[in-house]
């Protein structure tokens, strides 16, 4: 689980270089004066420059073959410094759907777009108010796709849609669905913008009569266990995210604490503040270890992810969210103030929690995997 000497060189250059042209304060920036990406252009350029969009993708796809453990390397690190791109939506989630569920031709025509950088796709799953696949209700009748996509993250950047779509059976029937690629130009298409409270931005998306051939659809395979793989993958890599800014919170906040006085006393100093700290950090590393072991998973080959993604993520969802608390606290009335950087990681907890499922749908998930 340990990085090799290639990996740990890639993090070291992307940390280096997220430091200088994506520090925590830019989201400030883009919040304040938002672009209509939802991130900053020229960034998402020199990360196409440093060749992260190809990291993780094997070489026969135009990648560089780095692996998950690289690519989740560099995720924490943007999650340290907040950096908002579209590197989650095009490079993790829809690379693993492709990857997943495309015949050959379509990989080989698609993916060396998405590791040059050239293209950028937006993956719609949600329909409702809660991160539930299964529940997937939009269906192409006819050859005419019908219906309404929420919460899709990057869409006002990007050039295709992955859409997830039930071709027949009942709604909570995981059999017979499947995704489609779609023009984000084609006809009968609405986008409906949302800013998120992070600063970053997500839409809804809205589908009237719009004609389906079967051009449009991924044909590898269409089966659940396909669909489940490229979801835990992506789960487990959006978790390497949220830990990096959680142990960016938790070291801002101990140094805060060992500079901070009261009555000519370190505040750090303090037993009860210590041991909170010494709490924070025990989750954060357990949460950690689980990070490592499933992207060391996804490098070896393992399939079956589903109980530990579930409970990576879930995880991941109580330490960012219970040290972003912990850090707003100890910072006293400061650490809600915009002056302190502390609450755009709060904000930024909140909404990773909710993307590809919260504490309470992987806590089921993870009891059905046990049998529970």
């Amino acid at each position: 689980m340990l990085l090799n000497e290639e990996q740990r060189l890639l993090q070291q250059s992307v940390a280096e270089f997220l430091q200088e042209q994506s520090p925590v304060e830019r989201i400030r920036e883009l919040r304040d004066n938002p672009t209509p990406e939802g991130y900053f252009p020229e960034l998402w350029r020199q990360m196409i420059e440093l060749g992260l969009p190809a990291v993780s993708l094997a070489e026969n796809y135009g990648g560089l073959g780095f692996g998950y453990l690289g690519l989740g390397a560099i995720m924490q690190d943007m999650g340290k410094q907040l950096a908002a791109s579209p590197m989650f939506s095009t490079v993790v989630l829809a690379a693993n759907v492709i990857e997943s569920c495309a015949n050959e031709n379509q990989k080989m025509a698609w993916l060396p777009d998405i590791a040059s950088g050239s293209t950028r796709y937006a993956v719609a799953i949600d329909e409702g108010r809660r991160f539930a696949p299964k529940d997937t209700s939009l269906k192409v009748t006819n050859g005419v796709l019908t219906g309404k996509k929420t919460f899709v993250l990057e869409a006002s950047s990007a050039d295709y849609f992955l859409v997830l779509v039930r071709k027949d059976g009942a709604v909570n029937d995981s059999d017979n669905m499947g995704w489609l690629r779609i023009p984000v130009n084609t006809s009968g298409i609405s986008t409906l913008h949302r800013p998120l409270m992070d600063g970053r931005n997500a839409c809804d998306i809205a589908f009237e009569n719009v004609s389906i051939s079967e051009d449009h659809w991924l044909q590898g395979t269409d089966d659940w266990a396909a669909i489940e793989l490229a979801l835990n993958r992506s789960t487990i890599v959006l978790v390497a995210e949220m830990l990096g800014g959680a142990r960016e919170l938790l070291d801002r906040t101990v140094q805060y604490l060992c500079d901070r006085e009261q009555f000519d006393v370190k505040i750090g100093t303090f037993q009860a503040l210590q041991h909170r700290c010494a709490q924070m950090l025990c989750q954060l590393e357990m949460a950690q270890s689980t990070l490592q072991k499933g992207l060391a998973s996804i490098d070896y080959g393992v399939t079956e992810l589903t109980a530990l993604a579930s409970h990576a993520k879930y995880l991941a969802n109580e330490c960012y969210l219970h040290i972003s608390n912990e850090a707003v606290q100890m910072h006293g009335g400061m650490g809600v103030t915009d002056e302190v950087e502390i609450g755009l990681f709060l904000k930024r907890a909140r909404v990773c929690v909710q993307i590809l499922g919260d504490s309470s749908f992987h806590k089921n998930k993870f009891a059905h995997c046990l049998g529970i």
